[in-house]
């Protein structure tokens, strides 16, 4: 058994003897993955992470032997090349899996959500959930050792959070059980550690009247009214005066046996969503559904009940360029609308300088229609940058008042129905624009919206990590789109001309189901003939092409040997080619399956995501390259696969010709010799 703790120093036990983690740099890569929860950490966000964004030339290296030397410690008996369980692979990075109670702060995380109250039975069970939950901390702050890095910071902040209001939401429980001497215990050193937190002044407030205590207990509220006044210049929240004014009164309400609001006002942490069940009638075929995405849309559609029902819910829908994520989302707004529901879009646009929270005001550009004529539009949107620019009567872009203005005008359009509102290529987002998103989540709570994100798995950067780090306690749906199944992929392509047999399974087999690569090189084929359907169609090249040049050198060099070789290699065969050290091979097919360009179909051989990509690398090739790498791969199987006659006999047709001191290319007839078969 592993088991890793972040609730102070990074350490890792296994079977109860302490882990040597290594390096600082080496230990800051395990810390990364359990701040990503379990989710996959891409590997550019790692390296931005770990060199502060300023990695060195060989950062992509250096980061696979941080990983290669945390598998050692922490599977010492895993054999070679089988599968890691613990740090795996998976694109576009790497994960950690472990089970929740294996590491301190997901136990954590876990116990507040088991002791929310539609969760525990009742106070007594709700309150010993909190106790375990809060004895998962240590006397250090999280990550403590990895404090100044941003990432490090972001994640502490966030956990301290937490724990703050477990704290808050056991003195509650406390309270509610009638035990006012234990709530002063702990929240008087709390209220004085964090003069800001409403909350916890009003549980102490309560605490200190029921001991007869009441000229202290205004004291407290007091002190919160002027440290608000004085370090934000606002006044407190109603809860709070409402609390002050039964204080005076000495309302009834503050008696244990009927507890008051402000005792009751508490709420802990908000449940992460479970998977969605079975649809609703409703969700069923109609006018609204999709080719090969009916699950999917089922999912979406789900998440759109729960929010209508219960409050905000965010749905991520993530997948590669091409895969219809666009699509998708049209599809789940059309069937929403026979429901009530309205649809608000905006796009991060992929260049920069755009201006600040672009998305958020094409979002408010398409939302202002669904108001009344009567009804004003709110002044404070006007930081919002218009489509035609800045405005120089409107000042300079106001971030604080554009949250609290836009939370306030979604809220005043739920009153007219739920809504949608979509955010898509958040891979592109500025950091106004992410902490808009965190901001509405805070907000909306209770609301009847839905927020839809798209993005490209292999293009999140940090700033999108964090938002959703941060947005880890609100409801949410996971999406991702693979490729679409035969049936799907045929019909499409059906309906854009194409109805060969023949060409139908060509263009299945080399898009791999994505929608744009099929539609793609269903033009190509109707423009030059079914021959073109063994071409690449230029923007998807381009496209691709973009792909490998995030990967370094060694990867890509790695990449076009495994083009050479085919479709689908053996990782021996790979090695044999190269013919140099076994670690830097695998370290670049580790790249390339974490980047999602290759898959591992079984221990041992690894598999072209798309046909498309191999062509990509393979073309991209000089010719005279192309031919030596054929050569080289004839020698091998020579030695070590003589009975493959149909993989030599390719590879024998590409080398070049026989020359003196050049590899001896070897007859047709010396090759298909008793397999006729293989003549073709």
């Amino acid at each position: 058994m592993t088991a890793i703790g972040v609730l102070g120093p990074v350490r890792a036990v296994r079977d109860g003897t302490p882990v040597d983690l290594g390096a600082p740099r080496q230990r800051a890569v395990l810390a990364r993955l359990v701040a990503g929860g379990g989710h996959v950490v891409s590997v550019d966000r790692l390296v931005d992470d770990l060199w502060a964004g300023d990695p060195p030339p060989r950062a992509r290296a250096a980061l696979q032997v941080y990983v290669s030397n945390l598998r050692r410690v922490l599977e010492p008996d895993r054999r070679a090349r089988t599968p890691a369980r613990v740090l795996v692979t998976v694109a576009p990075g790497y994960a950690l899996r472990l089970p929740t109670t294996h590491v301190d702060a997901w136990r954590f995380e876990a116990a507040l959500r088991s002791a929310t109250p539609d969760a525990a039975p009742g106070p007594i069970a709700a309150l010993a959930v909190l106790d375990a939950a809060l004895a998962c901390w240590g006397a250090d702050a999280p990550y403590a050792e990895f404090g100044g890095q941003p990432w490090a910071d972001r994640e502490g902040e966030r956990l301290a959070q937490l724990r703050a209001g477990a704290v808050e939401q056991r003195a509650g429980l406390l309270l509610e059980l009638d035990r006012p001497h234990e709530v002063v215990r702990d929240l008087d050193p709390h209220v004085r550690e964090h003069p800001l937190r409403e909350r916890a002044a009003m549980l102490l407030a309560v605490a200190l009247y029921r001991l007869g205590r009441q000229a202290d207990a205004l004291d407290v509220l007091r002190a919160v009214r002027a440290t608000l006044a004085e370090q934000l210049g606002i006044d407190p929240s109603r809860a709070l005066r409402a609390l002050e004014t039964d204080l005076l009164r000495q309302s009834p309400r503050l008696e244990p046996a009927v507890p008051g609001p402000p005792v009751r006002s508490a709420t802990g942490p908000l449940p992460v969503a479970a998977d969605p069940g079975p649809p609703s009638a409703a969700t069923g075929p109609g006018p609204h559904q999709v080719w090969g995405r009916t699950a999917e849309l089922t999912r979406l559609r789900a998440a759109a009940d729960r929010a209508a029902r219960s409050g905000l819910g965010i749905c991520w829908l993530g997948a590669e360029a091409g895969a219809g994520k666009s699509t998708l989302v049209r599809q789940l707004a059309g069937a929403l609308a026979d429901t009530g529901w309205r649809t608000a879009v905006g796009t991060c646009p992929p260049v920069a300088g755009a201006p600040p929270a672009w998305a958020w005001r094409e979002v408010v550009a398409a939302t202002r229609r669904f108001l009344p004529p009567e009804e004003p539009g709110d002044r404070n949107l006007c930081p919002l940058p218009g489509p035609d620019g800045p405005d120089a009567t409107r000042g300079g872009h106001d971030e604080f008042h554009l949250c609290r203005a836009l939370a306030a005008h979604v809220t005043r359009l739920t009153g007219h129905g739920p809504l949608l509102l979509v955010v898509e290529d958040v891979h592109h987002a500025d950091g106004a624009t992410l902490r808009v998103l965190r901001h509405l989540a805070a907000a909306l709570t209770g609301t009847p919206v839905l927020v839809v994100v798209t993005y490209r798995p292999d293009e999140v950067t940090d700033d999108v990590a964090a938002a959703r780090a941060a947005l880890a306690g609100v409801p949410a749906v996971e999406v991702t789109l693979g490729g679409l199944d035969a049936e799907a992929v045929t019909a499409l392509l059906r309906r854009h001309g194409v109805h060969d047999a023949a060409l139908l399974r060509a263009v299945r087999e080399r898009s791999a189901g994505n929608p744009l690569f099929a539609i793609e090189l269903a033009g190509l084929v109707a423009a030059e003939g079914p021959a073109a359907v063994d071409g690449v169609p230029a923007g998807i090249g381009h496209l691709l092409a973009r792909r490998l040049a995030r990967l370094p050198a060694d990867a890509r060099t790695v990449l076009r040997h495994a083009a050479v070789c085919g479709m689908e290699v053996d990782v021996d065969l790979l090695l044999a080619v190269d013919g140099g050290p076994e670690e830097p091979v695998l370290a670049g097919l580790e790249a390339a399956v974490a980047a999602g360009l290759l898959v591992e179909p079984v221990p041992g051989r690894v598999r072209f995501a798309h046909a498309l990509m191999r062509d990509v690398l393979y073309h991209g090739l000089p010719l005279l390259r192309r031919t030596r790498l054929h050569a080289r791969v004839l020698a091998v199987l020579r030695e070590q696969r003589r009975d493959d006659v149909a993989m030599l006999g390719r590879h024998a047709l590409a080398a070049p010709a026989p020359s003196a001191g050049g590899v001896r290319r070897p007859a047709r007839a010396e090759v298909t010799v008793g397999h006729p078969a293989a003549s073709g």
